[in-house]
């Protein structure tokens, strides 16, 4: 077992968010939420579900040799967040469009190269317990996060405890109806929230009106992306354009606000929650998306809950997946982080 700066037993668990735009895995304290080290790569999805499992592996290890720990016999535990549908039981990613993954025995793979336990859960799951037991959700025991990249998610917190439903694919709010008949998600349907209101959609609609002819800051930067096969336009880029007074990108990202903010209103009016909890990069860097999304909302939903509920962001930022991951594998391994002994995680 590792120790902790004072030479004691320290409680550490290794905690892997597999995205569809980039891996990250970190060492994680379990009983403070400390990110002790980390590391990440793009997930690069495009070559294969082979690779996407050496990546994993490979952004485990460089982050387990960044906390100076040489193997995975030193943890607690192994968690993993993954974009998709996913078996808990099992440890398997049945299906995820965004990583172009299937049946993909995740956990198998993780408990060979570390042997140690291994728990798998849904990548928004998982951050919506990070934010539970150490970010902005701790003083609430119902509330949803929904994370906002490659595509949208939420994660739902009930009464202290992770709720996954009867299929376990509870929280697609990204595949909720905003535009009927509209544009063709990834998952095959139409008019989906994930197409009008993921950092996806956002890019998809600014290289299509670059592409017919409409001037923007971002214009070289398309042209980069369309010639690399890259997707996404990072958030950093897509807040320096509208600091610029970039017409289009804020012409494309208030639209994309407009539709985050009707399902925004429809998690409000159906589940009433105690809070709503925004995360993913492009919430964290891209002011107008959040404000616009929130003023949406409360303008749509029913007007007493629109009032009472708050919307935040995360507190946790980019580890919110792997603190929850990491938390997720400990408490499975039978380490209990609430005081109450109460799980935080369905069993």
């Amino acid at each position: 077992m590792a120790k902790n700066h004072a030479g004691h037993p320290a409680t550490y668990a290794l905690g892997i968010d597999l995205g569809g735009t980039k891996t990250l895995a970190a060492v994680i304290d379990v009983s403070t939420g400390a990110v002790i080290a980390s590391a990440r790569k793009r997930t690069k999805a495009e070559r294969g579900q082979d690779f996407v499992a050496r990546r994993v592996v490979e952004v485990a290890h460089a982050a387990l040799e960044a906390a100076d720990l040489r193997n995975g016999r030193e943890l607690l535990a192994v968690g993993i967040g993954a974009a998709g549908q996913i078996d808990r039981q099992a440890g398997v990613i049945l299906e995820a469009p965004n990583l172009g993954v299937r049946d993909m025995p995740v956990a198998a793979l993780l408990s060979a190269e570390f042997e140690r336990p291994v728990a798998v859960g849904n990548d928004v799951e998982v951050a919506a317990l990070g934010e539970y037991l150490h970010g902005a959700g701790r003083t609430y025991k119902n509330f949803v996060c929904v994370f906002i990249g490659t595509g949208i998610g939420a994660g739902i917190l009930q009464n202290g405890r992770l709720y996954t439903g009867l299929s376990g694919t509870a929280g697609e709010i990204g595949h909720i109806t905003v535009e009927a008949s509209g544009r063709i998600c990834s998952c095959g349907a139409r008019g989906c929230l994930e197409a009008y209101a993921s950092r996806t959609a956002i890019t998809r609609a600014i290289l299509a009106e670059i592409h017919h002819g409409r001037k923007s800051v971002l214009a070289d930067e398309a042209l980069l992306q369309l010639k690399g096969g890259e997707t996404i336009i990072r958030s950093g880029l897509l807040a320096s354009a509208i600091q610029q007074n970039d017409e289009l990108v804020i012409e494309v990202v208030s639209e994309a606000a407009d539709y985050l903010g009707y399902g925004l209103a429809s998690i409000i009016n159906f589940y009433n929650p105690e809070a709503i909890i925004l995360g993913g990069g492009v919430i964290e860097a891209v002011d107008l998306l959040f404000e616009r999304a929130v003023r949406r909302a409360r303008t749509v939903a029913l007007s007493l809950p629109a009032r009472q509920t708050p919307i935040v962001r995360t507190r946790l930022g980019d580890f919110s997946g792997v603190v929850g991951a990491a938390c997720l594998a400990a408490e499975v391994a039978g380490y209990r982080l609430r005081e109450s002994g109460e799980p935080a995680v369905e069993e």
